[in-house]
């Protein structure tokens, strides 16, 4: 027993041996987080007496509800000053709502305005001076041509076959007394022409009651159109004393809005 208890006693020196040649842990110190220049640092209600590098006389105060003396530091606060961040952020929804009313403005504007065309006219120079019209009346326009389909009247046909069998049909055609017709390409039989509908039915009715099988179809012919871009304007084409003369004149065109590019 007596020697166990020598080994205790020798364990226990040398573990405070141990700890008394052990380094002492070093003190951790605040070191502020470096901020741009010209910002002030947020200072918290409970960091006011261990920040350094900002008096105690104005850490002790309490935040002034009047004016503030000219030529005191600002102390920010918690709590009561704004954060750079949300400034920054108001600043630019002030500066976009600056931004917005003019386009608000701008946009009403092109809303209001009119861009209307006249046509369509068949001849330029009722076009021309349609135009030169327009133009003394403060609606200045811009002549514009296009290519239109134009009914040409009704045609009574057969339509392609072998040539073997346009050969008999004309034949027949000639037995009949039917002399008026024409060998197209592709062996097409055409067999008259008419303005009127009317008139065309009733050859095509003939043509069927000698039991040929023949069709009535109504033609086109390409042609020109003239048309009047009227440039944008704040007063409707339609609502003019001008468009009333001009309509006098000319009762089939009309006069429509588009949309001003």
């Amino acid at each position: 027993m007596r020697h166990l208890a020598w080994l205790l006693l020798l364990a226990n020196l040398g573990m405070l041996a141990w700890v008394l040649t052990q380094p002492q842990p070093q003190v951790l110190r605040y070191r502020p987080v470096p901020v741009p220049p010209g910002i002030e640092p947020l200072v918290l209600l409970s960091e006011r007496n261990v920040r350094p590098g900002i008096p105690q006389e104005l850490l002790s105060q309490e935040p002034a509800t009047g004016a503030v003396p000219s030529g005191a530091p600002p102390v920010a606060v918690a709590g009561t000053q704004e954060p750079p961040v949300a400034a920054s952020v108001a600043a630019s929804e002030a500066a976009a709502a600056d931004t917005t009313a003019p386009a608000t403005v701008a946009a009403k504007s092109e809303q209001e305005s009119f861009c209307q065309t006249v046509g369509p006219l068949q001849a330029e120079a009722d076009a021309s001076m349609i135009s030169a019209q327009l133009t003394a009346q403060g609606f200045p326009s811009h002549l514009r041509t296009e290519e239109i389909r134009q009914p040409a009247g009704y045609w009574v046909f057969m339509p392609a076959m072998p040539a073997a069998d346009a050969r008999r049909i004309v034949a027949e055609l000639d037995a009949h007394g039917l002399t008026d017709h024409y060998v197209g390409n592709h062996n097409y039989i055409s067999l008259g022409i008419f303005s009127r509908k009317e008139k065309a039915q009733q050859h095509l009715d003939h043509i069927k009651g000698l039991g040929f099988d023949a069709i009535l179809d109504e033609r086109y012919r390409t042609g020109k159109a003239y048309w009047l871009d009227v440039a944008a304007g704040e007063t409707s084409l339609l609502r003019s004393q001008a468009w009333a003369k001009i309509q006098e004149q000319h009762p089939d065109i009309r006069a429509q809005r588009v949309a001003c590019e």
